[in-house]
C-alpha cells in the first residue's frame, strides 16, 4: 500500500525526531528537583502567551472511500456489458448481463412445481376453492362420523317397542304364508300322483294296443288276404288296430303332458321361499328384542379404528404437502433469484475502474470493481512512536507531492487497531477525510501525500521552555519561579508540549520569571 518513497523519508525523520523526544525525556527524569545553591548561577526564561501546535509527520496516498468487486454467483457467458471503465454509476444500475435460457427453463420448472403443490393443498389458488387435501380431510371425517354412529347406536342399543311390534306382525304373516304354501304344496302332491296314474294307464294301453297291431300286422297272415271272406276280417281288424295304436300313443302324450304341467306348478319352490321369509322374519324379531351381539360391537370398533386411521392419514398428508408447498416455494424463489442474478446490479453509486471480462466470455464473480470517487480518503501511515499523537477527530494538514502548492486540511475518522509491518518499520494505519475538493476533476487514487496530524493546538496560552518543568512523578510537574530573587517550587498543570515549549494550565503567570537550568562556568 505504501508505493512513495517519500513516506519511508518522512519514517526514518519520525524515528529520528521519537529518539530525540526519548533523550529529552531522559534528561528531564534524571533532572533533580532540588533547590539550586546560592552559589549556584541561574539561566532563566520569562513565561510568556503565544501559539503551541503539537503535530507528528507522516506519509498517505489516495484512496477510494469505499471499493467493491462485484460479478456474478456462479459462472455464465457474458452477452451484456453495459458500462466500461470510468463510467459513473447509480446504485441499482445494470452493469451486465449473462445467458440466461437454462435460469429462465428453471424458473418455468418451479412454477409449475410450485402450482401442483399448491393445487393439493392450498384452496385458494384453485378454481373450485378447495383443495385435494380439503376433499380427502372432509371424505375421511364423514366415513369417521358414520363408523362412530354406527358403533354408538350398538353401544347405546336399546328395544324399541315399534320395531318389536313390526317384526312381531311380519313374523306372522310369514307364518300365514308359510301354512299356505304348505296346504299349496299338498294339493300339488295329490294332482301329481294322480297324473302319474294316468301316465302309467295310458302306458299300459299303448302296450296293448301296440300287442294288437302286431298280432293283426302279422305277415305270417297274409295268407289270409287270398280268401275273400277272411281277407275283408283281416283288413277290418288291421285298420281297427292302427286307429287303436294311433290313439293310445295320443293319449300317452297327453298324460305325460298333464303330468309334467302339475309337476310345474306345484307349491314345493312357494314353500321353500315363504320357509326362507319365515326364518328372516324370526331372525328380525329376535333381533328387534335381544340388540347386537359381541361379533357386530366388535366389528364397529373395528371400522371406527380404520376410519380414525384413515382420518389421521389424510391429516398427514396434508401436512407432508404443506411442507412440499413450501420447499417448493424455496425454490420458486431461488429460480427467481437465480433469473435476477442473470443481471449485474451495482450496489453502490460509484466510478467504474476495473473490468475483468468480455462479451462472449465466460465470467464469473468478479468481473467489476466498483470505487466510490465522490468523497476523497486519505490512507495514513505514521511511525508507532507518534500513536498518542493521532487520534480520531484530529484535523490533518496534507500536501500532495503532485501539488505542491496546496494545502489540504482533513479529519483523521478511523485508526487500525493493530500496528501494521511495513518493510520492517512498524508504522500506525489510519484513514483521513478530506474537506471539500474545489477542483472540478477528483483526486486520482494512489495520489502520495505529505501528512501533518495536529495532536494538540493551544491559543493564547501562557507557554515557558520545557527546560523549566521538573517531573515529580508520572504526569505531576513544577517549575522553579523567581521571587525576590530566589526560585520558589511551585507545582503546575501542564497541557501540550513540544520539544521547545509547554502550555501552563494553571501555577504560572505570563511575565513571571521560571528558571531553566543553572549556567556552567569554566571552571566547571
Amino acid at each position: 500500500m505504501i508505493r512513495s518513497r517519500r513516506f519511508w523519508i518522512l519514517l526514518i525523520a519520525a524515528l529520528v525526531i521519537a529518539a530525540g523526544g526519548a533523550f529529552f525525556y531522559t534528561q528531564q527524569t534524571t533532572t533533580a528537583v532540588a533547590q539550586p545553591t546560592a552559589d549556584d548561577e541561574l539561566q532563566t526564561a520569562v513565561a510568556r502567551r503565544g501559539d503551541l501546535v503539537v503535530s507528528a509527520i507522516g506519509a498517505g496516498n489516495i484512496v477510494a472511500a469505499e471499493e467493491v468487486t462485484v460479478g456474478f454467483g456462479s459462472n455464465g457467458t457474458l452477452v451484456e456489458l453495459l458500462v466500461q471503465v470510468g463510467a459513473k454509476v447509480s446504485a441499482g444500475d445494470v452493469l451486465a448481463r449473462v445467458d440466461d435460457a437454462a435460469a429462465q427453463q428453471a424458473l418455468v420448472d418451479a412454477q409449475l412445481q410450485y402450482q401442483r403443490a399448491a393445487m393439493q393443498t392450498d384452496a385458494s389458488v384453485t378454481t373450485t376453492g378447495v383443495s385435494y387435501d380439503d376433499i380427502s380431510v372432509a371424505q375421511q371425517e364423514i366415513n369417521l362420523a358414520e363408523a362412530q354412529a354406527v358403533l354408538d347406536e350398538l353401544l347405546n342399543w336399546e328395544p324399541d317397542e315399534a320395531d318389536i311390534a313390526l317384526a312381531e306382525a311380519s313374523l306372522a304373516a310369514a307364518e300365514a304364508s308359510y301354512n299356505a304354501a304348505l296346504g299349496q304344496a299338498s294339493a300339488s302332491s295329490a294332482s301329481i300322483a294322480v297324473s302319474n296314474i294316468n301316465v302309467d294307464q295310458a302306458e299300459r294301453a299303448l302296450a296293448d294296443a301296440q300287442a294288437a297291431y302286431d298280432v293283426a300286422w302279422d305277415s305270417g297272415r297274409d295268407w289270409e288276404l287270398g280268401d275273400p271272406r277272411m281277407a275283408t276280417a283281416l283288413e277290418n281288424e288291421r285298420d281297427r288296430t292302427a286307429d287303436s295304436l294311433l290313439r293310445a300313443q295320443e293319449s300317452l302324450q297327453i298324460a305325460q303332458l298333464n303330468y309334467s304341467s302339475t309337476v310345474s306348478t306345484s307349491g314345493s319352490s312357494s314353500a321353500a321361499n315363504a320357509q326362507t321369509s319365515l326364518l328372516n322374519a324370526q331372525i328380525a324379531l329376535a333381533t328387534a328384542m335381544s340388540g347386537p351381539d359381541e361379533d357386530q360391537i366388535e366389528a364397529a370398533e373395528t371400522a371406527v379404528r380404520q376410519a380414525q386411521l384413515s382420518y389421521q392419514q389424510a391429516l398427514l398428508n396434508r401436512e407432508a404437502n404443506e411442507l412440499s408447498l413450501a420447499q417448493a416455494a424455496i425454490d420458486l424463489q431461488k429460480a427467481e433469484e437465480a433469473v435476477a442474478a442473470t443481471e449485474l446490479i451495482a450496489p453502490i453509486a460509484g466510478t467504474v475502474t476495473t473490468i475483468n471480462g468480455s462479451v462472449g466470455e465466460t465470467v464469473g464473480g468478479d468481473l467489476l470493481v466498483l470505487a466510490d470517487l465522490s468523497r476523497p480518503v486519505l490512507e495514513l501511515f505514521l511511525d508507532e512512536s507518534d500513536l498518542n499523537m493521532v487520534g480520531v477527530g484530529y484535523e490533518v494538514a496534507v500536501t500532495f507531492d503532485a501539488l505542491p502548492d496546496e494545502l489540504f486540511g482533513g479529519t483523521v475518522v478511523q485508526i487500525d487497531p493493530e500496528l501494521s509491518v511495513e518493510s520492517g518499520l512498524t508504522v500506525v494505519h489510519a484513514l483521513v477525510a478530506l474537506a471539500d475538493f474545489a477542483k472540478p476533476q477528483t483526486l486520482p487514487v494512489g495520489l502520495n501525500a505529505s501528512v501533518e496530524v495536529i495532536g494538540g493546538k493551544a491559543e493564547d496560552a501562557v507557554l515557558v521552555p520545557v527546560e523549566a518543568l521538573r517531573e515529580i512523578s508520572p504526569g505531576q510537574y513544577a517549575i522553579f519561579v523567581m521571587e525576590a530573587g530566589e526560585p520558589q517550587l511551585r507545582f503546575v498543570e501542564v497541557g501540550i508540549m513540544d520539544f521547545t515549549f509547554a502550555e501552563i494550565l494553571s501555577g504560572v503567570d505570563a511575565g513571571e520569571e521560571v528558571t531553566t537550568g543553572i549556567l556552567q562556568t569554566q571552571s566547571e
